[in-house]
């Protein structure tokens, strides 16, 4: 029996502070938006695509909007939470890979090769570059993933995306031996979006 497709979560409800407030998905690289960049990443191998949009707004028309849950978790576990609650009653079984909206160069063959390093005991596979963990660049079990974070208390912010993967117990999937560059770079700063913008130049050559 083949294993189910993952279910793709985009990360889009970051508030963009280091960039002055700016909707991170509407950044665009290649006059290509951030956020059609990582779809078009995430649909070829995925079963379904769903946004994270941290307040209650808009962002992809035709793709599933999850807000974050004010009486839970807060931070980047919010958005996991939200695509975890989802992914276990849409798509029972199925693997979440979470990818945030500003990981352009996002490698499409991560979830088939973080699926073969989930097994009992391992809740996820976090994506990691010469030695640095990327902790929302990661295949989940969304049903322990939300079971730990429902367990937790409201607080003004956390927890910490890693504690949690320590919880759940955790695998690093090193690209560093796979591509000369960090496909889980981000963008978070200037300086980052114009060394992003360099690094699609040289891909493209």
């Amino acid at each position: 029996m083949n294993a189910p497709r993952p279910i793709g979560l985009i990360l889009a409800g970051g508030a963009g502070r280091r960039l002055g407030r700016v909707r991170k998905d509407q950044l665009r690289l290649g006059n290509i938006a951030l956020l059609d960049r990582v779809r078009a990443i995430l649909e070829p191998g995925c079963a379904a695509v769903i946004v994270s949009t941290g307040a209650d707004a808009l962002f992809a028309a035709d793709l599933p909007n999850l807000p974050d849950d004010p009486a839970a978790v807060q931070g980047p576990a919010a958005g996991l939470l939200a695509g975890a609650r989802w992914c276990t009653v849409q798509f029972p079984g199925a693997p979440m890979v979470s990818v945030p909206v500003d990981s352009p160069f996002f490698p499409a063959d991560f979830p088939i090769r973080a699926a073969a390093l989930l097994a009992d005991g391992i809740g996820c596979v976090t994506g990691a570059y010469e030695g640095r963990d990327y902790p929302t660049s990661a295949l989940w079990n969304p049903a322990a993933l939300r079971q730990a974070l429902e367990a937790l208390p409201h607080a003004p912010r956390g927890p910490r995306v890693r504690d949690i993967q320590q919880a759940l117990g955790v695998r690093h999937l090193d690209y560093a031996n796979l591509t000369p560059l960090n496909p889980f770079a981000g963008i978070n700063t200037l300086p980052e979006l114009l060394s992003r913008a360099r690094e699609l130049d040289r891909r493209r050559n």
